[in-house]
């Protein structure tokens, strides 16, 4: 896949410095503090959290980041399977299990399930892009590296006809990512209580004709 000379696609080389920039964007995320309320320990699960699904989608995905890694966003293209539970273990959910402390640990593991029947409710058995996490460092927020850290998932997604689904608990989230061309598409609440926003973008449809020469 091409990318925007100003995004780069990153391995498993630069899970230092996009661990960096996804701990600190989700440092108070609602999930995060909902398991684990202390302060200071949560900066440490945020860590590892970052660190598990950044390595999700090195194993069996994709990572996008800004030039500057200010932005990074992991995702599964069409095609790729969410990773089984030995999967799991091997991108560090044990250790994210350790620092949210187990009972929490537990909790966040069951939440999978729960995950993937709710974005099957919305695209069933379509072709689509999971984007499973999409970050941006506090101090660089604001500065729209959303929309340029997801520009080769949209192109990608508006050239093949394929739809982008991601989900986000924080409210506020939901109007940012209306400004991206998603859609809401559902707002159910998770084992606990916490809300789950689910969003939806359709590609293109000018583009997909193109791609696939319909008239």
């Amino acid at each position: 896949m091409t990318t925007p000379n100003d995004i780069d696609q990153l391995t498993r080389r630069d899970e230092r410095v996009a661990v960096a920039s996804l701990s600190a964007a989700f440092a108070n995320y609602d999930l995060l503090t909902a398991l684990c309320p202390d302060v200071a320990r949560r900066r440490w699960a945020a860590e590892a959290f970052a660190r598990f699904l950044f390595r999700i989608a090195v194993r069996t995905g994709i990572v996008f980041a800004t030039r500057d890694r200010a932005a990074v966003v992991c995702a599964l293209p069409p095609g790729s399977e969410w990773p089984s539970e030995w999967e799991y273990v091997r991108c560090g959910v044990l250790s994210l299990a350790v620092r949210l402390r187990w009972r929490s640990g537990l909790r966040f593991m069951r939440l999978g399930p729960w995950f993937d029947s709710t974005r099957e409710k919305h695209v069933g058995d379509r072709p689509h892009w999971y984007v499973h996490l999409l970050g941006v460092r506090p101090e660089a927020q604001g500065r729209g590296l959303s929309r340029a850290v997801m520009r080769p998932i949209f192109e990608s997604a508006d050239r093949t006809g394929t739809p982008i689904y991601l989900e986000t608990m924080p409210e506020a989230n939901v109007a940012i990512y209306k400004k991206l061309g998603f859609a809401l598409v559902g707002r159910t609440e998770l084992p606990g209580g916490l809300p789950n926003w689910e969003l939806l973008r359709e590609p293109s449809k000018s583009l997909a004709t193109q791609a696939t020469g319909a008239t």
